[in-house]
This record gives structure tokens, C-alpha cells and sequence, in this order.
């Protein structure tokens, strides 16, 4: 098992974004929009790392005082069904508390990705059938802080 250890842009600004430049290309979820999005005032990423490999990412952005919404959601596929995602979830969860947020929304692919959510008491608000023509369903959620 892996020691995996968080990272956090805010606190560990120039560590994570050496680490979010170099991301695996397993991470990269339109780099362009993530790299625009990791630039704004309104984010927070938190990536997880088993030494110096980056394993996982959750970011974070907010419009609103009581709202965060998911941006990213990622685990490296050889680091998958180890518990990263739970962690990456469960830590943003209390970050979000901590800094007075009341709610989490996001949207996740249906299966392995929803049911981490879910677990944390993600409510299904929509299902999406083929998602930006993927094929694959997605759910937009909420979780209550």
C-alpha cells in the first residue's frame, strides 16, 4: 500500500502547480480549461501523492460563499481501488467545511466515480445520457456539509 500524502494549492502553491504541469496524461482532463481554472482566486486543488508520483486530483471552484463545485476528479488508473478516491472526496469534504462552505456539488460518471460521492451522501439531481457524446452517463449531485 502506498503513503499517500495531500498537496494543497493554496498552502503548497509552487509544489502542486510543478506537479499539476507534469501531471500524468492520465490527469489530463482538458489541460487548457484546467490549467485557466487552477489560475483563478476562486480554486482549490488538492492532489494526492505516493512519494513524488502524483496518484489523484480533486479541484474545487466557487462563485458563491456556501457553494463549491467539483471541477476535477481524477485517480491514476494503477492507483484505482486502493481508497484515493475516498480520501481525495472525503478531503475536500472538510476543507469545504472548515472554510464555511454548505454545500458540494458536482457531477460524476455513473458507477465507481458516483458511488465515492454517494457515500459521503451525494444526492442525484440529473442523469446525463452520453455526456458530451461519450457515451457514458454522468449524474449531477449535491452533498450537504
Amino acid at each position: 500500500m502506498p503513503i499517500i500524502s495531500p498537496l494543497y494549492k493554496l498552502k503548497d502553491y509552487k509544489e502542486t502547480f510543478k506537479f499539476e504541469k507534469e501531471h500524468p496524461i492520465e490527469l489530463r482532463w482538458q489541460p487548457s480549461y484546467k490549467l485557466y481554472t487552477l489560475e483563478d482566486k476562486n480554486t482549490q486543488g488538492i492532489w494526492l501523492r505516493d512519494k513524488t508520483v502524483l496518484v489523484g486530483e480533486i479541484i474545487l471552484t466557487w462563485q458563491s460563499s456556501n457553494v463549491l463545485h467539483i471541477e476535477s476528479f481524477t485517480v491514476v488508473p494503477e492507483y484505482r481501488g486502493q481508497g484515493i478516491g475516498h480520501d481525495l472526496v472525503k478531503l475536500a469534504i472538510d476543507w469545504g467545511t472548515e472554510s464555511g462552505y454548505e454545500f458540494i456539488i458536482g457531477e460524476a460518471r455513473k458507477g465507481a466515480s458516483s458511488k465515492i460521492f454517494e457515500n459521503f451522501g451525494a444526492v442525484p439531481i440529473l442523469t446525463y445520457k452520453s455526456w458530451g457524446g461519450t457515451k457514458e452517463d454522468y449524474m449531477s449531485f449535491k452533498i450537504e456539509l
